[in-house]
């Protein structure tokens, strides 16, 4: 038996005939025919009596009907459940991101999307980069935010980008370069670092950085975390190479660097993949964000 025989006998037995059934799950009525008829085949026993043009349920049908319709109920709820999920108004986004666009980029993507989509969800995952396009390749998110081109295999990927970020450096507050207004990157041969570990797109950047530049970097730490970073560049431990802070810290100075370091940050999706309407309409609302003024 097949759940859709299932649910057209449901049908026929609710609106009372072949065609008032076809019109409610808009296919042909040859098709509720031939579903009904083999059910039937399956079954061994007729389940309607014609009288006119309305099929009534017999006693065999009736007995069917009772039997099935929690069935029958649940695949409805579970059609409706997945419709919803996957909506534009009301569905869900699953979004993987860097952990370094947890503390304005998304924030802020998702309020102004729901300026407009009041009643979308979003599943949210802070990965590193590595991390965020595995999530994106098993399928565990629909959208991901991050730097295009890195940690892709074999993955197919679109990426469109949203907006360029300047890397700057960060300093203890005291430093003998703290109150520089630029610094080029040959002048920090011999300073200690603090560095994110390989799987972060920042190291990544990082270490690009230090190859263009011709510098040898000495890693006094790699950590996992953007804010631990910080708290030990505050201790002195080493300087870093970061974005600019959401919220600026007392202990810490940042400062521009004569080069232009930067990574691109955008959005990306599995390239032959059914996305969902709320995906689709989120990464419409991200491309607002950046082409449209103010």
């Amino acid at each position: 038996m097949e759940l859709y025989q299932l649910r057209y006998f449901h049908a026929v037995a609710d609106f009372g005939g072949l065609r008032p059934a076809a019109e409610h799950l808009v296919v042909s009525q040859s098709a509720v025919s031939r579903a009904i008829a083999s059910l039937e085949a399956e079954i061994g026993v007729p389940l309607f009596t014609r009288e006119g043009r309305v099929n009534v349920l017999n006693r065999y049908g009736t007995t069917f009907r009772e039997s099935t319709s929690d069935v029958a109920r649940s695949i409805d709820v579970g059609i409706a459940a997945v419709r919803e999920l996957a909506g534009t108004s009301a569905g869900t986004v699953s979004l993987g991101f860097l952990h370094s666009l947890g503390a304005a980029l998304v924030p802020r993507a998702i309020r102004e999307h729901r300026t407009i989509f009041d009643g979308v969800s979003f599943e949210l995952h802070q990965r590193s980069g590595r991390d965020v396009i595995a999530d994106l390749a098993s399928g565990v998110t629909d959208l991901c935010l991050s730097v295009p081109g890195l940690f892709v295999d074999s993955l197919e990927v679109t990426w469109e980008p949203l907006y360029v970020e300047k890397l700057l450096l960060v300093l203890p507050r005291g430093h003998r370069f703290s109150r520089r207004r630029r610094l080029r990157f040959s002048e920090l041969a011999e300073e200690p670092f603090v560095a994110l570990d390989a799987e972060h797109t920042l190291r990544r950047v990082f270490d690009e950085a230090c190859l263009r530049f011709g510098t040898t970097p000495r890693i006094a730490f790699e950590g996992t975390d953007i804010e631990t970073l910080r708290g030990l560049v505050g201790g002195g431990l080493g300087i870093a190479l970061l974005p600019s802070a959401a919220v600026p810290r007392d202990d810490l100075v940042e400062v521009d660097l004569a080069e232009d370091v930067s990574r691109v940050i955008g959005v990306g999706w599995v390239t032959d993949r059914y996305l969902p309407p709320a995906a689709v309409a989120f990464r419409q609302s991200l491309r607002r964000m950046y082409t449209e003024p103010g």
